[in-house]
C-alpha cells in the first residue's frame, strides 16, 4: 500500500499542496498585518522544499538523472538565495 501511494504521486503532491497553502497564509498575514517575515524572506525556503519534494517524486518514478539534477540544483540555488538574505541581515 505505501509503495502504491508513493508511486501515485498523491503523497508528495499533498505535501507540495501544503507548502503552497503555507505560502499563501504567510503572505496574507504579512500583507494584512505587516507581521512576520516579508515574502522575499520565506519564499526561497519554501521553493527549495517544493524542488526537493519534486526531486523525491522524480527519484521514486525513476526519472532521468538530468531531471533530478535540475530539481536538486534549483533547491540548492533557493537555499543560497535564502542564505544571502541571512548574511545581509547579520
Amino acid at each position: 500500500p505505501v509503495d502504491r501511494l508513493l508511486q501515485s504521486g498523491f503523497l508528495i503532491g499533498g505535501i507540495v499542496l501544503l507548502i503552497a497553502l503555507e505560502t499563501c497564509l504567510l503572505w496574507l498575514r504579512w500583507r494584512q498585518r505587516q507581521q512576520g517575515t516579508p515574502p522575499l524572506g520565506f519564499i526561497p525556503n519554501l521553493l527549495a522544499g517544493v524542488f526537493l519534494m519534486t526531486g523525491v517524486q522524480l527519484a521514486i518514478w525513476d526519472a532521468p538523472a538530468g531531471a533530478l539534477l535540475v530539481c536538486l540544483s534549483a533547491a540548492g540555488l533557493c537555499h543560497l538565495l535564502e542564505f544571502k538574505g541571512y548574511w545581509r541581515d547579520a
